[in-house]
């Protein structure tokens, strides 16, 4: 494993963005209830929730220097935060460059992104209950949800073509100096400050927001959607119709004189999703595809209590997840059946939508022991398998651009990679793919119970304490054409989790610390860059929250976060030793003071 090297022509760039957000949101429900006979009851239900996000500046812009001599960086004394040399002071201005668009590549570059994105989701439901007996009710039900989501983006046809600097103006005038950069977590010799692009002096010497051709050579800020390339991505629209029925049948009696209660029913839900968008090649072509499948979903609860305090649960049930319709794949969302190609650099990018993803599958079987043993006391343990029948899994993989071709011709046809693009440029591929899923069982231990069985104030004092272990076999993809496969842990699960919280509370004081263990787990299969997994180091965080009854009306508050000072630690690695540190993140220790008042 590398932990030190040193380069030379090493093109180093510096960027500042700056974004203005809002969202206007509107919810509107109506429910009634009506009792048809003494028997049979109905509840009915109209939901509407409009969200219109805007991004109307998103504006990023970059410096450069190119061809470094001496650039290193070296591990050698901390594994996670190492001694950058960029191999020239990054804090005087004079040492940048403003590279237009005369100037080779590299370029600097003006981004002017606004987007927004409209969501509108809408759902009715009736359910009726007819209570057959005393001891048993039949349930039946219909539900529709409709969910759109349009999407938008603007952008400069070019965004690497831009003015040459003005006679007598220097890079002090259009730069700042970031500063204090990584107290406490970056070691000696690293630059803690450096020069960064000045949005608002470039703003004003360029004109960039004008929206309108300037006039001088890299000075056309027209933004244009879906007839530019660089754009269409951002323009998309999805819309996901659901429409479910249920029968079910809820019961609450005796077995061999002991409560017995339980219910068991099926669902079934059918799905259409309708998804557009415009390529980002091949011209612009407006790209629309469905998706509509069926899915029957049967369960079954049953509790009993052979004794009292002691409930015996059993479960089991056919259950689907559909592809949530917000997650992205390289800027654009991964349910849209478009592809984009990023040919220009530096950053060599591609990706291939799928709106004829299968949702997520499983069969479920979960038993338990809960175990009431004192008044607000527990003490249960919990058995659970899943059979994952289909999985979602994105994979990213670095391929020739040669191969793209292969992959999709039309696509990624030959004269879409020209410039410093060429067949043997290396792209990194994302694309949303089904695999079969696996296995995942595990077990869970709980116990709470309040100290009321001690002495004096101590009797105020109580616990709440679990542990879950989990082991799960899922079969991912190993390439973008799902022709091999590995086998590992399911992704974002840790193996061993516990939680423990010791809390003292009374009519006057109340305060609780909390401690949460995560084992480490894996956050992508494969890895990106070669490596074969993705994943985050395991963690330890303690937390602790006090309140104090100042009077009847006034509240004091205490929190304390992350008192372990626990770090964001993220790996690539090859599964079994080498696991190098690819993202560090130390927020520190959190504290909050607060008040709160009653009128």
């Amino acid at each position: 494993m590398l932990v030190y090297g040193v380069f030379n022509n090493v093109d180093v760039r510096s960027e500042s963005r700056y974004d203005e957000l809002s969202t206007d949101y509107l919810q509107v429900s109506l429910t009634a209830e009506h009792d048809f006979t003494d028997r049979l009851h109905g509840r009915f239900y109209y939901g509407r929730a409009e969200s219109n996000f805007e991004n109307p500046i998103q504006t990023t812009v970059t410096l450069d220097r190119n061809n470094i001599q001496n650039y290193s960086w070296d591990f050698r004394g901390n594994a996670n935060a190492p001694v950058i040399s960029y191999g020239f002071d990054v804090a005087n201005p004079a040492n940048w460059e403003w590279r237009p668009s005369t100037a080779v590549v590299p370029r600097s570059e003006i981004r002017i992104r606004p987007n927004g994105v409209d969501t509108v989701f809408e759902s009715a439901q009736a359910d009726f209950a007819y209570d057959a007996s005393d001891w048993l009710t039949i349930k039946a039900g219909i539900n529709w949800k409709s969910y759109t989501s349009d999407s938008y983006e603007f952008r400069r046809a070019d965004e690497t073509v831009v003015p040459v600097l003005p006679a007598g103006t220097t890079m002090a005038d259009i730069t700042n100096v970031l500063t204090g950069f990584g107290a406490d977590l970056i070691p000696g010799g690293t630059a803690s400050s450096w020069v960064r692009p000045n949005l608002g002096a470039l703003a004003s010497l360029f004109n960039i927001y004008c929206n309108c051709d300037t006039g001088v050579p890299g000075g056309d800020f027209r933004l244009t959607s879906i007839t530019n390339g660089n754009a269409r991505g951002g323009n998309r629209s999805i819309t996901e119709d659901d429409l479910a029925v249920y029968l079910q049948a809820d019961w609450d009696t005796d077995l061999f004189g002991r409560p017995f209660r339980g219910n068991v029913g099926v669902r079934q839900v059918s799905t259409t999703l309708n998804a557009s968008g415009y390529s980002s090649t091949g011209g612009g072509t407006l790209v629309t595809g469905e998706n509509q499948y069926d899915n029957t979903l049967p369960s079954l609860n049953i509790s009993y209590e052979p004794i009292d305090d002691l409930i015996v649960r059993f479960g089991a049930a056919t259950v689907m997840a559909r592809p949530q319709i917000g997650n992205t794949l390289a800027g654009t969302n991964y349910l849209v059946p478009t592809t984009s190609l990023a040919a220009t650099g530096p950053n060599y990018t591609a990706s291939i939508g799928n709106v004829k993803l299968e949702p997520f599958q499983a069969n479920t079987y979960d038993f338990s022991i809960e175990w009431y043993f004192a008044r607000e006391s527990l003490l249960s343990f919990a058995y659970f398998y899943k059979d994952i029948d289909t999985y979602i899994q994105i994979v990213r993989q670095d391929l020739a651009y040669s191969d793209l071709t292969a992959l999709n011709p039309s696509a990624f046809a030959p004269g879409f990679c020209t410039g410093t693009c060429s067949s043997s440029t290396i792209f990194q591929l994302t694309a949303a793919v089904n695999t079969e899923g696996g296995p995942l069982k595990g077990f869970e231990i709980s116990y709470q119970q309040p100290f009321t069985f001690l002495p004096g104030p101590l009797e105020n004092l109580g616990v709440q304490l679990n542990y879950t272990h989990v082991e799960s076999e899922i079969d991912y993809c190993n390439n973008a054409l799902c022709t091999t496969f590995v086998t590992a842990d399911l992704i974002n699960l840790s193996p061993e989790s516990w939680n423990a919280t010791v809390y003292y509370e009374d009519d006057t004081f109340s305060a609780r610390v909390s401690g949460a263990f995560r084992d480490s787990y894996i956050q992508n299969v494969p890895g990106r860059n070669g490596n074969n997994v993705e994943g985050k180091m395991e963690t330890f965080n303690l937390d602790a929250s006090a309140s104090y009854n100042l009077t009847d009306e006034l509240v004091l508050t205490l929190e304390a976060l992350n008192l372990t000072d626990e770090e964001n630690h993220q790996y690539v690695g090859d599964g079994a030793d080498r696991q190098s540190t690819s993202v560090y993140h130390h927020t520190g220790r959190q504290f909050y003071f607060g008040a709160r008042y009653r009128f």
